[in-house]
């Protein structure tokens, strides 16, 4: 099965949407397309694993790669949405323990807010300008990319 990774950015928050099975034979596939898209300077990740079908140990790995990535002051990440089997596996690995996990989207985008944002200095391309609300609204929510991967077993 293909796996598939939607982006979507809200709120100031990167939400990365898998879709499909990760396991050993795409995990390194899945951990670059992640850690490719997720920038350095970013303040918060969000994992909606709603459409992850299956997750192996080999995903947990990436997992703890994206950690390393959001500890410290100012950095957030979560996941939302997961599935009775990897909510299963994501407690009994203690990953819960780290990265927080959310019941939905709106729920972790509500705690994922960060003190601050408000006086956080802004790039000149965030800028506010005297724009209308849906102006505003687009300068919150980036539209959707997709990562699309296909693994072929020899």
């Amino acid at each position: 099965m293909d796996l598939k990774v939607s982006w979507e950015r809200m709120d100031g928050v990167l939400i990365a949407a898998p879709m499909g099975r990760v396991d050993s034979v795409n995990s390194a596939a899945f951990r670059e397309a992640l850690v490719s898209e997720v920038l350095s300077d970013e303040r918060a990740l969000l994992l909606d694993l709603c459409d992850l079908s299956y997750m192996s140990s080999a995903g947990l790995s990436v997992l703890l790669v994206l950690i390393k990535r959001f500890r410290g002051s100012g950095k957030a990440m979560g996941m939302c949405g997961l599935p009775a089997a990897i909510a299963a596996v994501v407690s009994l690995s203690g990953f819960d323990k780290i990265i927080p996990v959310y019941e939905t989207r709106d729920a972790a985008l509500e705690a994922m807010s960060l003190p601050g944002d408000a006086e956080r200095p802004r790039p000149a391309a965030e800028a506010p300008e005297t724009a209308s609300g849906e102006q505003a609204a687009d300068r919150k929510r980036s539209g959707p990319r997709r990562w699309s991967f296909k693994m072929h077993s020899t």
